[in-house]
C-alpha cells in the first residue's frame, strides 16, 4: 500500500522550489486512492490570482519534476488548480488578501455567544482576525478557534 503522506511529503518537497521560481503559492496539496490509481491535486495561486495558461504551464512542470524524481511509484492523475474565488481563508496571510472585504467565519467554539460570524476583516495578527460585524460591532476570532472561513463573494 502506498503511503500517502509519505507522497506528498515527496512531492511538497520536489515542487517547492518549482513554485516558489514562479511566485506561485501551494494552497493545497491532497492525494486520494480510487478508480486503481492515485488522484494528486495540487491547488495554486498567486497574490494577484491566476490564469488558466499559468495553471496548464504548472501541470506540465510539475508532472515532468514529478515524473524525471518517479516520485509516484504507481499510476496516478496529477490535477492542478486554483481553489477558485471560495477558497477556504485558514492563515494570517489567506485573511491579510481580503482585508475590506465581507467573509464568512464559522468557529470550532462559541465566540461572543455565536459559532456563525460575517462581517468584513478589519485586520489580522498572529492570533486573531478583527472583523466588524454587519451590526458594527469589532470582534477579534482566534485563529485556534476558526473551524471553517470563506470570503463571501457577491454576484
Amino acid at each position: 500500500m502506498i503511503d500517502q503522506t509519505e507522497i506528498l511529503n515527496r512531492v511538497r518537497e520536489l515542487i517547492r522550489p518549482l513554485l516558489a521560481g514562479r511566485g506561485v503559492e501551494l494552497v493545497e496539496l491532497t492525494c486520494h486512492p480510487g478508480g486503481g490509481r492515485l488522484t494528486l491535486r495540487c491547488l495554486v495561486d498567486t497574490a494577484r490570482g491566476i490564469t488558466l495558461d499559468e495553471v496548464s504551464g504548472l501541470n506540465r512542470s510539475i508532472g515532468a519534476v514529478l515524473e524525471e524524481h518517479d516520485a509516484i511509484p504507481d499510476r496516478y492523475l496529477l490535477e492542478v488548480s486554483s481553489p477558485g474565488l471560495d477558497r477556504p481563508l485558514k492563515t494570517a496571510a489567506d485573511f491579510e488578501r481580503v482585508i475590506g472585504r465581507r467573509v464568512k467565519v464559522s468557529t470550532s467554539v462559541p465566540v461572543a455567544d455565536r459559532q456563525e460570524h460575517r462581517g468584513e476583516v478589519l485586520g489580522v495578527n498572529e492570533e486573531a482576525v478583527m472583523l466588524r460585524l454587519d451590526s458594527g460591532e469589532k470582534l477579534p476570532i482566534p485563529f485556534s478557534q476558526i473551524h471553517h472561513a470563506v470570503q463571501e463573494i457577491e454576484i
